[in-house]
This record gives structure tokens, sequence and C-alpha cells, in this order.
């Protein structure tokens, strides 16, 4: 009877203390299992967050670096304006001593344009070869508000033959052929000949706050890596990983790179490629912040539109 007993008390894994043994490690197991994943899930969101929030205060953060140099400009021709040698110069037409003046105040604040107009938007002087004068700047919507008394500053796109007239420098340097881009929008273009300026004008006002002209100047974008290089060193501090820079910074004219320290297959700067089609589709026609995982490095920028 004992023996009976005894073999009724055999499971199919063993004896019943190895199955409560067994069931109980089953139990951990399945549910730690499940713990796991909805751990790893939580995890995995909680780093997807923090990695969006990240970019997004870059991003941030490399506007208001941006926004600091439009500000620099915008001082010093304020302060240039404000100085009586300047004031005296627009009153009394001394051209001459406006071009030595202001060209020697151009090359001193690293600044690409640095023209004065009369009361009437007639340019007096410009400051770089082939000092153009004469023409009518009075459309110019920075010009027409500082005329009246504004101070203003903006980020513009300024056509070639605009260019050429604040130096022919600068319309070659703006200049850039396309160079074909896997996954960019197709473009009838193959090349950009308008440039992208940061640019400010402020009146220039005598004693009794009457408006004798205004001055506008700024820094052409195309091929200026100042900003961008900057970005990259106060945003992404220099970091790389397995040789490589962890974080790019990249200004875009349109969807054209026109100032970056992206590189290409020969380590040079990618000057000329083009976001790609998704980002192109998001940001520039729907106007809205890119802020997702692309598996193309050639895109993988803080960028400014």
């Amino acid at each position: 009877m004992w023996e009976k007993i005894k073999s009724w008390g055999k499971w199919p894994f063993g004896t019943l203390r190895s199955k409560l043994v067994f069931s109980f490690l089953l139990v951990v197991l399945v549910g730690g299992t499940g713990s796991m994943i909805v751990g790893i899930r939580m995890v995995g969101n909680t780093i997807i967050d923090e990695a969006h929030k990240k970019v997004q205060h870059d991003l941030d953060s490399a506007w208001i670096i941006y926004q600091e140099k439009l500000n620099r400009i915008q001082d010093v021709l304020n302060l240039t304006a404000k100085r009586d040698l300047i004031i005296r110069a627009v009153m009394g037409n001394q051209v001459e001593l406006l071009k030595r003046e202001l060209e020697r105040v151009r090359i001193a604040y690293g600044l690409d344009v640095l023209t004065v107009v009369d009361r009437k938007g007639i340019v007096l002087t410009r400051t770089r070869s082939p000092y153009c004068s004469l023409d009518h700047k009075g459309n110019d919507e920075l010009v027409r508000r500082a005329l009246g008394k504004e101070i203003v500053s903006s980020t513009e796109i300024i056509p070639q033959d605009q260019l050429v007239q604040e130096g022919l420098d600068l319309a070659r340097q703006a200049y850039m052929e396309f160079v074909p881009t896997p996954k960019a929008k197709g473009r009838p273009e193959d090349k950009e000949t308008a440039g992208m300026m940061i640019k400010a004008a402020v009146p220039i006002l005598d004693i009794n706050n009457e408006v004798w002209g205004a001055i506008y100047g700024g820094n052409l974008l195309n091929r200026n890596y100042e900003i961008v290089d900057k970005i990259k060193d106060v945003v992404f501090r220099g970091e790389r990983y397995k040789g490589k820079d962890t974080g790019t910074a990249t200004i875009f004219q349109w969807d054209l790179r026109i100032s970056t320290n992206v590189k290409d297959q020969n380590g040079l700067r990618a000057i000329g490629t083009r976001v790609a089609q998704e980002v192109y589709d998001q940001v520039l026609e729907n106007g809205r912040a890119f802020i997702d995982r692309i598996d193309n490095q050639a895109t993988a920028d803080a960028s400014i539109q």
C-alpha cells in the first residue's frame, strides 16, 4: 500500500518539492520576463524622450548663438551711426571721408557689407570694390524702416545683381553648384547665385533727432563657417564617438547647405549638398521642426532654415 502511495506522489517533473520549486521559478521567470520587457520599453521611451528634449535644447542654443551674431551687427551699426564724424560727413555729403572711415570700421568688425544712404535712400558710398553708389535703396525693407527711425535686423536672401553692387567677391562667394545628394528632393535648378545675409539697418540722426540717412551692413553666410563652428563648440563641446563628431550644425538656404561642419566622403565640408526629402517636406513645406532619427549622416544636423 505504501509503495502505491509513493508512486502516486511522483509527478512528471520529479518530486512534489521539485514541482513546487519549478512552478515558483516558472512564475518568477514569466513575471520577470514581462517586467523586463515593460522596463526595457519604458527605458527606451524615456531615452527617446530625453534625446528629443536634448535636440530641442540644442536647437534653441543654436538659435541663441545665431541671434547674438545678428545683435552684434546691429550694435556695431548703431554705435557707428551715432558718431559725430559720421553724422557730419553725411550731412555735408563728404563721400570720400565716409568711404575711408566706414571701410576701416567694416574691416575692424569683420563685416562683409557696410553702406550708407542719404535721407532719400540714395547710396552715398559702399565700402567694398567696385564701390558702387548713387543707386536707390529706398525700396529695401530694412533701409526704408531705418529711414523711418527704426533700428531693424533680419536674415535676407540677396539676389546676385545686388551682391555684385555690394562687392564682386561676395557674388563669387555666394555662387554654388549643387552637389548630387542621395534622398534629396528633385529641383529643376542646378546652381544657386543668390546669397543669404544677416543684415541690420539703423537711422543716422542729428542732435534734433532729424533723419539724414541710414547705414546698413551685415555678413554673408554662404561659405562663412563662424556661426556653425561656434554652435558645434558651444552645444556639442567637441564630443566624439569612435573618432566621429557627435554633433554638427548647418545653415540652409532653402534646401541647400551653404554653411556646415558636416563632412563629405573626402573629409571636406559638405557645401552644395542638399537636405533629405523627409526633412524638406516637414520643415520647408510645412514649417515644422524636424526632430527624429535619420539614417543619413549628411542630414544629421542642427539646422537653421
